[in-house]
């Protein structure tokens, strides 16, 4: 039976499941885990255009690298994933790094399968200065046995790239259409169809909750609200002014014939693609609260939503993500009995990191005794981190609705 730290394992188990069949071929073999080495004799590069590190792409692609330091994506081997080695086993652990830490060369930083001769070799060529942050990298998406691959240019054609390619760095790039599509993202943000289900849903379904929408059906992809404008910074639930950008909040607050005060809000998702917030991990909290003419603030209601799931995976408590259009309704009365009462407040938290910080609690008071004084401190680690994740999404105030004479 699974540990009840293994989410990122069941989750990270991704299969493809493309639907054109040009995509198919590409992306298949694109993502054909586990990917092979950088070696190409064939292919003729100088020693620094062969050099795969982000700092050297940095010195034409600046601005991506930039935005790629500060993202999750170069995050992906962090202390919330490295504790967790020792307790998994030798295949799961590999598993997981297929979107961790995509490439052979990089695996091998932190895999002993993957410290074969030929990875090693391929690491020392392709990371002369060796690789401090082995994460999901440049390469990672970009390049294949030292061919490189990306989107449309915005100013040549594909049969220009192919006719100037002796004249460019690193023989130019091949131009792949999939690489501003949702589908490139599939491999790591969707479970396979043999993978787990609670309540008949995968624990990862985001592309196929994006194919329902209309945002699917008017062809806005993963790429336009995630990566706009082609910025490789990837927000997402973590971002207070990207999830701001995706949702209305909307409330009243009216008296009844009996005095009491009634209160309707929903919160509105307007601009997101797939049901929000994504996955299981995040949590937003709907907490309403009275406050008197001292300052002094009371909780009278909350509401909670996401999905809830046992930190085993084995069970569903209640999933009350918001689909693309749809809104949380919240509405209940309060007796307004207290006349030092000035003014209703709707304070709406997001928890980013929610399952998380359930999880490693656990974890640490279940499995510290097990875990070496290293893994035990990453994983303190993480999990301060995470608790320090939760923000404040929106606050709103209203004033106590007055008494209209009968």
């Amino acid at each position: 039976m699974r540990s009840q730290i293994l989410q990122l394992t069941i989750w990270m188990s991704i299969g493809l499941s493309i639907v054109s069949c040009k995509k198919k071929s590409f992306l298949s073999e694109h993502w054909n885990h586990p990917l092979s080495t950088q070696r190409n004799p064939e292919v003729q590069l100088t020693h620094n255009e062969s050099n795969l590190d982000p700092k050297q792409c940095a010195n034409c692609h600046e601005s991506q690298m930039k935005a790629w330091q500060s993202s999750f994506h170069a995050k992906s081997i962090g202390n919330g994933f490295l504790w967790q080695k020792t307790v998994l086993s030798k295949d799961e652990w590999n598993s997981c790094l297929n979107c961790h830490s995509p490439l052979p060369e990089t695996k091998a930083e932190i895999s002993e399968t993957f410290q074969t001769i030929e990875i090693l070799d391929s690491k020392r060529k392709h990371f002369p200065s060796g690789i401090p942050n082995p994460s999901i990298q440049c390469a990672s998406c970009h390049i294949r046995k030292q061919i490189w691959y990306g989107p449309p240019s915005r100013n040549l054609t594909a049969k220009q790239i192919e006719s100037l390619k002796a004249n460019l760095p690193h023989n130019g790039y091949k131009v792949q259409e999939e690489f501003e599509s949702s589908s490139f993202c599939q491999s790591c943000h969707e479970s396979p169809d043999s993978g787990q289900k609670l309540n008949g849903k995968h624990l990862m379904e985001v592309y196929k909750e994006w194919e329902k929408t209309s945002f699917a059906k008017e062809g806005i992809q993963c790429q336009n609200c995630h990566m706009p404008d082609r910025e490789h910074t990837w927000k997402g639930i973590h971002d207070p002014d990207f999830v701001r950008a995706g949702l209305q909040p909307l409330w009243s607050l009216t008296r009844t014939t009996n005095g009491e005060i009634q209160i309707d809000a929903k919160l509105k998702s307007t601009r997101i693609g797939h049901k929000f917030p994504t996955y299981l991990i995040p949590k937003v909290y709907l907490r309403f609260y009275v406050t008197n003419r001292f300052g002094k603030r009371r909780l009278i209601e909350e509401s909670i939503v996401g999905r809830l799931v046992n930190t085993n995976l084995t069970e569903e408590y209640f999933d009350t993500r918001i689909t693309p259009g749809n809104s949380h309704l919240v509405s209940f009365r309060f007796a307004d009995n207290e006349k030092e009462i000035k003014t209703f407040d709707w304070v709406i938290e997001v928890d980013p990191d929610e399952h998380y910080i359930r999880s490693f609690e656990e974890s640490l008071r279940d499995k510290g005794n097990i875990l070496t004084d290293q893994l035990k401190k990453q994983l303190q680690l993480s999990l301060s981190e995470k608790k320090e994740s939760r923000y404040v999404l929106f606050t709103l105030s209203l004033p106590v609705p007055v008494l209209l004479p009968q």
